[in-house]
C-alpha cells in the first residue's frame, strides 16, 4: 500500500517536456590548428572520459560545417582545455562567431576581455596556442573513424597528456548550468550575444 501510495505521488509531481532534460556538463574550448599553422578555438560542452585501460579515451563531439571540425578532420588531434569561471566572458567570442567569418578573430576578441592566447609547445605537445588559467589542458589524438552523430561528428580519443593549470587556483570549472543562469547560452545551448 506505501509503494502504491509514494508511486502515485511521484508519478503525480512529473511534468511532459518537449526536449531533453536541461543537463549540467563541463565547458572545455577545443584548441585545433589549421594547415597553415593557426590556432582555432571553439567552446566544447560533449566531451566525456569513456575509457581507462589500455589507454586513457575519451569521446568529443564535434559540430560539422565549423573551422574546428575541419581541422580536427585534417590532423585528429588538439587540446582539450577545461575552463574555469574566469572564462565565461569568452563564450560569445568562441562559442557564437566563427573563423570562418569576415573580419572574426577569436585570438583578438579573447585578448580584449583579459585572456589573451599563449604558446606552450614544449609543454602539451604541438603548436596551438592555449588559453590561460585553464583548470587542465589534454592533448587528445583520434583513434578510429569518426561516428556519424546527425548534426555532429564523435571522435574517440587517446588521452596523451594531462596537465594541471600552473596557477595556484583557476577557480571553479566552468559549467553550461552556470553560463544559462547568467544568459551566455541559451536552454539549447547557443551562445548568446551580450549587448
Amino acid at each position: 500500500m506505501i509503494q502504491v501510495t509514494l508511486t502515485a505521488t511521484i508519478a503525480a509531481t512529473l511534468v511532459r517536456v518537449d526536449g531533453p532534460p536541461l543537463l549540467s556538463s563541463p565547458v572545455f574550448s577545443l584548441a585545433t590548428l589549421d594547415t597553415s599553422g593557426k590556432t582555432n578555438m571553439n567552446m566544447l560542452t560533449y566531451a566525456t572520459p569513456v575509457g581507462i585501460r589500455p589507454h586513457r579515451l575519451w569521446a568529443i563531439s564535434l559540430f560539422r560545417e565549423t573551422r574546428t571540425h575541419a581541422n580536427w578532420l585534417a590532423s585528429g588531434t588538439g587540446v582539450l582545455q577545461q575552463l574555469s569561471s574566469q572564462h565565461a566572458p569568452i563564450t560569445w567570442a568562441l562559442g557564437g562567431t566563427s573563423s570562418s567569418e569576415a573580419g572574426a578573430d577569436k585570438a583578438a576578441a579573447c585578448a580584449a576581455l583579459g585572456l589573451p592566447w599563449f604558446e606552450d609547445a614544449e609543454v602539451i605537445g604541438g603548436d596551438e596556442r592555449l588559453l590561460p588559467g585553464c583548470v587542465s589542458y589534454c592533448r587528445l589524438t583520434q583513434q578510429g573513424a569518426l561516428v556519424d552523430a546527425g548534426s555532429h561528428d564523435v571522435a574517440i580519443c587517446r588521452l596523451e597528456r594531462v596537465l594541471a593549470s600552473g596557477e595556484e587556483d583557476p577557480g571553479p570549472a566552468l559549467s553550461t548550468a552556470e553560463l544559462r543562469e547568467a544568459g551566455l547560452i541559451s536552454v539549447a545551448g547557443r551562445a548568446v550575444e551580450q549587448s
